[in-house]
């Protein structure tokens, strides 16, 4: 099995722009511009990197505070972005099978499903998946409280070494501190 932590970025339009006004085939809260994902052995090892950056195709505006916030610019994206079907491509083939993914909370994924669905592409594979920060409380304070990545990995006295709201740096991140989870355990114990 693969753990897969994943994180990623993505835009939405401004309230009342003419993006915002468009009807989608299937409703999304974003459209993903950027993916990250670390791998994760079993016996806590962190592993090889994917990262992608995809040049949106409605919502091809980028938001000011989306770019202030990652670092990405419309233009960047215009050079480097691939469309969505290749990066998912990609992503899938880098993934392989009998995946699981864990994220830093409960939106990844759901905006993964909402994009992969938009696209008219298979999100079955994305079926299996954890959100950390539960496993990570239930393992340190027993809260339910929201707890921001940089706070766990304080915690956990896991110095930043990679950029924040950078889809790659956040997955990174969020892999160091689930090598210091018991996983299998947490999984176990979880309940959506």
């Amino acid at each position: 099995m693969n753990y897969i932590v994943l994180d990623m970025e993505w835009n939405q339009p401004w309230p009342g722009s003419p993006s915002a006004k468009k009807v989608l085939p299937v409703a999304i809260r974003g459209e993903i511009i950027q993916i990250g994902a670390v791998k994760v052995s079993e016996d806590g090892c962190v592993g090889d990197e994917f990262q992608v950056l995809i040049k949106p195709k409605y919502y091809r505006h980028l938001n000011r505070r989306v770019s202030k916030l990652t670092g990405i610019k419309e233009s960047r994206l215009k050079e480097e972005g691939i469309p969505m079907q290749e990066a998912m491509e990609q992503f899938r083939a880098w993934c392989g099978e009998d995946v699981v993914f864990l994220t830093w909370g409960f939106d990844d994924i759901g905006i993964l499903r909402e994009n992969l669905q938009l696209f008219g592409l298979d999100d079955s594979w994305a079926g299996s998946w954890y959100n950390a920060q539960m496993i990570f409380n239930a393992q340190t304070d027993g809260s339910n409280a929201q707890k921001a990545l940089k706070t766990a990995m304080e915690i956990f006295e896991i110095p930043a070494t990679r950029p924040a709201h950078d889809a790659l740096g956040d997955a990174y991140h969020t892999a160091l501190i689930c090598a210091k989870l018991d996983l299998k355990r947490g999984m176990q114990e979880y309940a959506h």
